[in-house]
């Protein structure tokens, strides 16, 4: 059998110039009716910040945290473990001897830069004290340039007085009541006012 040449159709360019105006109304009717559906049924997705405010939930991985005894001492044994696993790098802890038989050290200086921090919790989940905990604070604005500014210490992580509004945020075992601890701002589980 001998081979006949074949005449090759493209049909793919004749189908693309019969539909380019068609294609063109019907993307453009679709759109439409998508802005005419949103316009007779508006949805207020957008808050009066600060007047308002979203609530989140108690997973939310805000400011840090330092958790105190009974006795008004902090719980950190610097151990140094929140330091070591901090992927940001972002937290620097000194040691000094304490008195108490029962601890062993306790922080000299405990500082994280919130600016470096990426807020991810594994500070938190390292914690073998639970000393360490997570608020649902968010407002970290400054309005300086300075290092110096969202570099919290000891003081700054403790004395919390914004934890009765915003609440306490993440921590590795929720169910389990903060024990022998109290979060800065609140006593026996309610906000102090």
């Amino acid at each position: 059998m001998a081979k006949t040449a074949s005449r090759v159709i493209d049909v793919r360019a004749e189908a693309e110039r019969k539909s380019a105006g068609l294609r063109s109304t019907t993307g453009t009717l679709a759109g439409l009716e998508v802005t005419l559906r949103n316009m007779v049924r508006p949805q207020h997705v957008t808050i009066q910040y600060p007047e308002q405010r979203k609530a989140y939930s108690r997973r939310f991985r805000g400011v840090h945290v330092l958790t105190l005894r009974e006795d008004g001492s902090l719980k950190c044994t610097a151990c140094y473990l929140c330091e070591t696993v901090c992927p940001a790098q972002c937290i620097s802890i000194d040691a000094k001897d304490v008195d108490d038989p029962r601890i062993e050290k306790a922080p000299s200086r405990y500082e994280i830069d919130l600016a470096r921090c990426i807020f991810c919790g594994f500070c938190v989940e390292a914690c073998p004290e639970e000393a360490l905990i997570m608020s649902r604070e968010y407002d970290l604005a400054v309005t300086a340039r300075d290092p110096e500014t969202l570099t919290y210490g000891i003081e700054d992580f403790t004395e919390r007085p914004q934890i009765a509004f915003y609440g306490a945020g993440f921590r590795p075992h929720p169910e389990y009541p903060l024990v022998e601890s109290y979060v800065p701002g609140e006593r026996d589980g309610t906000p102090e006012r």
